[in-house]
């Protein structure tokens, strides 16, 4: 398997999958400034010139999430679930850390540190207390369905905790104040622990996938 893309939170999710899956893979890292992700090469890879975008057998696919699904169906549903029924729980908690929670972790990550850092614009104010607000409303699910299991879907890593993580390893750049959710913050460092992890960070520059963003 062949992995197009720039670091980003979408990234670690292919690199983790694949790294817990024991998935053999090439990362070919695109220079964003050089608009590699907009090539010919890459359109064909992705049609909006996106990122990350992965070739398997001579076929291209494109959309994280998407791609996870296919690497856990490619090994017998492992991190995803034996039934139907397994594989939904699996499933919302995906959709549900993508569309919501995910989706405010993006805004806080953009607003406090892509935007001043990357582009030399000001913070959003009004973009990071709505962000905040909805966090406040969602992280509680989380934390709740965490006190309940070791791992977002029951007792065994799935994609949905990949998926999840790998929105979360924004925090630290956010400035999201994490202490009032024990279970997510254990959840996260446990994640953080796993071989997975540490090998898919290895082929990172710094061994961080943010390490290019001034503190």
């Amino acid at each position: 398997m062949n992995i197009y893309s720039f670091p980003t939170f979408n990234l670690t999710k292919i690199l983790l999958t694949a790294e817990e899956l024991g998935e053999n893979y090439q990362l070919h890292l695109l220079d964003f400034a050089k608009g590699e992700h907009k090539t010919e090469a890459h359109l064909a890879r992705h049609p909006l010139g996106k990122v990350p975008a992965v070739e398997i057998d001579g076929a291209n696919y494109f959309e994280s999430n998407a791609i996870c699904r296919l690497l856990a169906e490619r090994n017998n549903n492992a991190l995803y679930g034996d039934t139907p029924e397994q594989r939904a729980i699996v499933n919302e908690w995906v959709d549900m850390t993508t569309l919501h929670i995910g989706r405010w972790l993006t805004v806080l990550f953009f607003e406090n540190k892509l935007k001043p850092v990357l582009f030399g614009g000001e913070t959003d104010v009004s973009a990071v207390d709505e962000a905040q607000t909805f966090l406040s409303q969602q992280l509680p699910a989380l934390e709740n369905q965490l006190n309940q299991h070791t791992f977002i879907a029951g007792d065994k890593i799935t994609i949905a905790d990949v998926v999840a993580f790998s929105y979360f390893t924004t925090v630290v750049h956010s400035g999201l104040d994490l202490s009032p959710y024990p279970k997510i913050d254990a959840w996260i460092s446990t994640m953080k622990q796993r071989p997975s992890f540490k090998s898919a960070m290895s082929h990172i520059q710094g061994g961080d996938m943010f390490a290019g963003l001034s503190s």
